[in-house]
């Protein structure tokens, strides 16, 4: 984007006030990443909301002049990836949702905000990497007011839905991190429950097995496990719904880390067994009868390496679900099956002929922990929005995994 001469008189460097910085933005004066120190001097989070609103609003006046626009957005841009305080772009984005002309000036952000090139070099990635969570939050806030009130909204709003999916699919080709936990989120989020998920298998396809990798390798670090715990229980459900390809990524990362790390893996399992079943019923089949199967596969392995305790924990996962239509139909498929070692099969036998299943795991003094003393745990965190989950877990370097 172009430079703009400021006037002597104010300056980002030098404002002093939210006024000041309104006069700014009027003067098309440009918001560069050091100056934006000064600006945090000055205003407050409820100040900032007040600018950032100020900004939507004329925003949708400008609609019509490309450069104004270009240069207001890379400011906008610039506040949003330096403030931590993601309430600040919630309500720029909220307001421009309120304006009258809110399709044209929504449909305006997008295509700026994806394709005009910054003026900031040296902060281009974390510039890109809020323009699409941005676009990514738009998206869902579009939808659910298109939800809420179809008749409103109509269909501008499903056209624009489409236009938001066509310019974030155009960028799935990204290696940043932060973007690709953006684009796994907004597509599971916006195609989910739907039979064809053409967006979320394409990025699924893309990068999904590096994003995996990445979010496992964190959730097996102390310093990252709580907020990357999060941001998996609410995906995976997305991925268990996916196609085939997804599942066969999903297979193999959960492989890996069952041996690499089993009692960590152990405890995600128990997690994310009480995730889906807290879900609504009939929200959760679908989730529920793909687990069961990654569940029965990941038995056979730790059955082929013997590993007792692992396996008490996939059977405790399984069991959990014995109520399920499809648990019914798996349990005699394992039973028969002659892969697998025969006291991990005798087991499954007897949890199919009885209806109390949790005793028979009990009972089962081969398969039984050794260890005692207090259980491990994940570290806990207050729940957060995903805006926060991505730029945490995004800008995290991890070793690769071996």
């Amino acid at each position: 984007m172009s430079e703009v001469v400021q006037e002597n008189s104010s300056s980002w460097k030098t404002v002093e006030s939210l006024e000041e910085a309104k006069h700014l933005v009027d003067l098309g004066a440009l918001l560069i990443w050091k100056d934006f120190k000064q600006l945090r001097k000055v205003l407050d989070d409820n100040q900032l909301k007040d600018l950032v609103r100020y900004c939507a609003g004329r925003l949708s006046e400008r609609v019509e002049s490309r450069l104004p626009e270009e240069i207001l957005i890379e400011t906008l841009l610039v506040m949003f990836a330096n403030c931590q305080n993601e309430d600040i772009l919630v309500a720029f984005l909220q307001e421009i949702l309120e304006q009258p002309n809110r399709m044209e000036a929504c449909t305006t952000l997008v295509e700026l905000a994806i394709t005009a090139e910054v003026s900031d070099a040296e902060h281009s990635e974390e510039i890109f990497a809020i323009a699409v969570a941005l676009i990514c939050e738009l998206g869902n806030m579009v939808r659910q007011f298109q939800q809420e009130s179809p008749r409103e909204m109509g269909v501008p709003a499903l056209r624009l839905l489409d236009r938001i999916s066509t310019y974030l699919l155009s960028v799935s080709n990204s290696n940043d991190n932060c973007i690709r936990l953006s684009l796994l989120h907004y597509f599971g989020t916006m195609e989910k429950g739907k039979a064809n998920k053409t967006g979320f298998n394409r990025i699924m396809g893309r990068f999904g097995h590096t994003v995996l990798e990445h979010l496992f390798t964190l959730l097996f670090n102390k310093k990252t496990e709580a907020v990357a715990l999060q941001f998996l229980l609410e995906n995976i459900p997305h991925i268990l719904e996916a196609d085939d390809h997804a599942q066969t990524i999903l297979q193999e990362t959960w492989k890996h880390y069952l041996l690499k790390k089993p009692e960590r893996f152990a405890l995600f399992i128990q997690a994310l067994t009480h995730y889906l079943l807290a879900m609504p019923d009939e929200e959760a089949r679908i989730c529920r009868k793909t687990y069961l199967q990654h569940l029965a596969l990941l038995l056979k392995k730790v059955a082929e390496v013997d590993h007792r305790e692992l396996g008490r924990e996939i059977l405790g996962a399984m069991a959990s679900f014995c109520r399920e239509p499809f648990f019914k139909e798996l349990v005699p498929m394992i039973v028969r099956d002659s892969s697998i070692r025969d006291s991990f099969r005798s087991l499954v036998a007897k949890m199919a002929n009885t209806s109390d299943v949790e005793s028979v795991l009990e009972e089962a003094d081969s398969f039984r922990s050794s260890k005692r003393g207090r259980k491990p745990s994940f570290a806990k965190t207050d729940k957060t929005r995903v805006i926060y989950q991505v730029k945490f877990l995004g800008t995290q370097q991890t070793a690769k995994a071996s």
